[in-house]
């Protein structure tokens, strides 16, 4: 069972636990019946029974509502929900020192209990592990306490069938520097640490370019300390007065766990159930980078926006800093970040929104020039239908998204009378210059599916754009709507499995994005496939398939052998047995 049964799941919303008589929401209407669901709450590390355990419960069939009513697990670790009607239903489970979990929950998947004529409701196990917890502490170089630091969460775990490292929190230390993310489930995490020195406040852009032009091209000892860090003259205190003394302009490099300057040097600690991990940093301070953008002369006199990104884990992972940034007479003056490898973006220079993308080295005093306007990416373009043409389509949310990750929105709209609008309906813009591979997809309505492209000006396999970025590039993109479902069960030795990673994959899995389908099987071993394009697939039921990349085709290749083969066409099939492997 997945949230919503949508093809692409959306993120599992925790619904907070109180305690008996202080919900601070309406519990949704109870569905009356003679049967009930009985079962027991055990620790995930050494199977102890749990007392206190909050449960909650809601039917299956609006996983989004509200749950009809929370009880609490008895001294033994049991619990009981009665007068249940028919059908079937989702338990989630909270205590102190454990995160909150769905029954069998696997990333935003989980299997429902069946209650009704012969289904076993009453032998419900629900194994509940263990929070486990990250804290430290972040200190500066004279061991004091670093307030204010911004503390990011990662995780790398499988998630559709591909390893993927993101970003999962944010922490803020405390007035004694330290952090904590607790309820954390079984994985791999790492932390990454941004700050900046509490003096650094008090200098402004404008002095440290002042001080840039002293050290103009020469090194003057007038603009260092004596260990060669710059300094910023006559920067303002608190009451708006002049400090006596000069403050060192410096900045805390992003660090990544254990010290790392990148995230390709960045450790993982294996969390497991119960586990507690420390992960100090200490920041030592660092004269700052600068980078100079001089624009040439001529052109309508507009100076671009400049932004540095960094590079970040996960995809589609950069991230803009924000350092200090002062303009004048054709010079762009950039301040207040750490040396390093930076990815240059500018904006709106010369009517040119596509802006220019450039990796550059930063360290000490670097400068950028912009010769000329930077070129834009050709826009790509087309019509946008439906296969049949029996229904036009009113409007649909269109995305590409590049080989980096980053991806690119428009919107198509028919008229105001429902019929589609005159061709060519859709236009990408503000694309990368030079040869680029995008993915096509429909991200909106969830049940259209694109089955066809066409393409003057690019290469196209399935759903997969190639372009050389010297040509525009008009398409003709036919959808259509997905309404075959597949219900079956899956059966181990037999009997119906509960809690295995149902996969449904299409025989041709090139270059088509959104046609692969996943659920997990209930308590009854049954599961449902939704939206399904027609066309030949291949069927798979893993008892043990959560942690495997099966979107690698070497990965999933042993697997499909004893897959069971498919042809899907505009009607449902009939129920189907697929044995777990």
């Amino acid at each position: 069972m997945n949230l919503l049964r949508a093809p692409q799941c959306a993120v599992l919303l925790a619904l907070a636990l109180p305690a008996r008589g202080q919900l601070p929401f309406q519990l949704s209407a109870r569905p009356t019946g003679p049967y009930e669901i009985r079962g027991v709450v055990v620790d995930a590390k050494t199977s102890e029974r749990l007392s206190g355990a909050e449960l909650s419960i809601q039917e299956s069939a609006q996983p989004s509502d509200p749950a009809f009513e929370i009880i609490q697990s008895n001294p033994n670790g049991n619990f009981r929900f009665a007068n249940l009607a028919e059908g079937k239903y989702t338990l989630r489970a909270s205590r102190q020192g454990y995160a909150q979990q769905a029954l069998l929950q696997h990333e935003n998947f989980w299997t429902g209990v069946a209650v009704g004529v012969g289904k076993d409701s009453l032998h419900v196990r629900f194994v509940l592990s263990p929070s486990a917890t990250i804290k430290g502490q972040v200190t500066d170089e004279n061991g004091e306490a670093v307030r204010g630091a911004a503390v990011t969460l990662w995780t790398e775990q499988v998630e559709n069938g591909t390893r993927n490292m993101t970003g999962t929190g944010t922490a803020v230390t405390d007035d004694e520097g330290r952090y904590r993310f607790e309820h954390l489930l079984t994985g791999k995490y790492s932390v990454s640490v941004t700050a900046t020195p509490w003096y650094s406040r008090y200098i402004t852009p404008q002095q440290v370019a002042a001080e840039s032009i002293l050290r103009s091209n020469v090194q003057s000892s007038r603009g260092a300390n004596a260990t060669g860090v710059p300094v910023i003259r006559g920067a303002s205190d608190s009451r708006g007065g002049e400090t006596q003394t000069s403050l060192p302009d410096v900045v805390y490099p992003t660090l990544f766990y254990p010290n790392a300057r990148d995230w390709h040097g960045m450790a993982w600690m294996n969390l497991e159930a119960g586990q507690v991990e420390g992960a100090d940093f200490r920041l030592l301070p660092e004269p700052s980078a600068r980078l100079q953008v001089k624009v040439s002369e001529g052109g309508n006199g507009q100076q671009p926006n400049v932004v540095l990104m960094m590079d970040l884990p996960g995809e589609g992972g950069d991230r803009a800093i924000t350092p200090n940034v002062v303009s004048d007479s054709g010079v762009i003056e950039i301040s207040g970040f750490a040396a390093g490898r930076y990815r240059v973006q500018t904006e709106g220079w010369r009517g040119n929104d596509a802006g220019l993308q450039q990796e550059i080295d930063i360290s000490g005093s670097s400068q950028l020039r912009l010769e000329q306007a930077p070129p834009g990416g050709r826009p790509i373009r087309g019509e946008f239908r439906r296969a049949d043409d029996e229904q036009k389509i009113e409007h649909a949310m269109l995305q590409l998204k590049d080989a980096k990750g980053l991806t690119y929105d428009t919107m198509y709209y028919g008229n105001a009378q429902g019929q589609a609008s005159p061709a060519p309906n859709f236009r990408f813009e503000n694309l990368p210059a030079g040869p680029q591979v995008f993915e096509f997809t429909v991200l909106q309505p969830a049940d259209l599916v694109v089955n066809k492209i066409e393409a003057e000006g690019a290469k196209v396999t399935g759903t997969t754009i190639e372009t050389d970025g010297s040509q525009e590039v008009n398409l003709l993109v036919t959808a259509v709507q997905t309404s075959s479902n597949l219900e079956g069960t899956a059966l181990k030795q037999g009997k119906p499995f509960a809690g295995a990673m149902i996969l449904l994959i299409p025989e041709t899995r090139k270059g088509w994005d959104r046609l692969e389908r996943r659920d997990q099987s209930d308590s009854d071993g049954t599961f449902r496939l939704p939206t399904i394009l027609p066309g030949k697939y291949a069927l798979l039921a893993l008892e043990n398939g959560w942690e495997i990349e099966w979107s690698k085709p070497e990965v999933l290749r042993p697997f499909l052998a004893r897959a069971q083969k498919l042809e899907i066409g505009e009607r449902p099939l009939n129920p189907v047995t697929v044995e777990v492997q």
